[in-house]
């Protein structure tokens, strides 16, 4: 067994580990934490907002179903490989492109792992509604489950919280256990996905060589992405 296939095996070891253990935290608990911090959505649509932090949304398989039901766009129109966010600054020429190192193979392809709500040009998420001082969210009933259970995640079995004007506002009981329901939901659902992407994951090495070959593709508009998923892997090319 070669040393990628034995890191592999480790890995999910580890995810299964760390998944019987989420499937035994009881929502009430996490519930009681939600409501001692507190939370109320102001609809300020910042999380939303590329211009104040960080605002992709990776998806769930189950989410890029449920969008592509509800709205008229096919999963490509609205989805994106995903990749960390030093490796896209790279892409876009504003960081330095030995960051996009790691994801590089022998052919330039850029490899990604999952998939992520698209952008508009202005950063700001693609269903994002702004009317006046509120958002709106266009797939709001069907919104991914990133977006339904900001700011809470879960992450080695402890509950977080991202950055929100929100955090800290009165919240009741009844409503901070349907948040913990869907919080654990979804950490459930991300830990099952992950240990199908490490058993589908097809081994690619990084050839860092070939940077500068990439880079030629991009100043001419494209990326060619090679996404593993927790359905398998499947090529993807976008324009720049």
């Amino acid at each position: 067994m070669s040393f990628s296939e034995r890191y592999k095996d480790l890995l999910i070891q580890d995810a299964r580990k760390e998944l019987h253990r989420a499937t035994e935290i009881k929502a009430g608990c996490i519930a009681s934490m939600i409501k001692a911090i507190g939370f109320s959505c102001t609809q300020c649509g910042n999380c939303c907002r590329g211009d104040h932090s960080d605002n992709r949304v990776m998806l769930l398989q189950q989410d890029v179903l449920r969008i592509s039901k509800c709205s008229d766009l096919s999963a490509s129109e609205f989805s994106l490989p995903f990749i960390p966010a030093e490796a896209e600054n790279a892409l876009k020429g504003i960081s330095d492109p030995s960051d996009l190192v790691p994801f590089i193979d022998s052919e330039g392809n850029v490899h990604s792992f999952g998939w992520m709500l698209r952008r508009k040009n202005n950063s700001c998420c693609l269903f994002l509604e702004v009317a006046g001082l509120s958002s709106r969210c266009n797939v709001y009933n069907h919104r991914p489950a990133l977006c339904q259970t900001y700011p809470f995640y879960m992450e080695d079995c402890k509950l977080h919280t991202s950055e929100c004007e929100g955090l800290g506002s009165d919240i009741s009981y009844f409503d901070s256990l349907t948040f913990a329901r869907l919080v654990l939901d979804r950490y459930i659902h991300e830990l099952e996905e992950r240990i199908l992407v490490y058993q589908r994951y097809e081994h690619f090495e990084p050839m860092g060589k070939n940077v500068d070959f990439s880079l030629e593709r991009f100043k001419k508009g494209h990326v060619f992405y090679i996404v593993h998923d927790s359905e398998g892997t499947h090529r993807r090319c976008e324009r720049l």
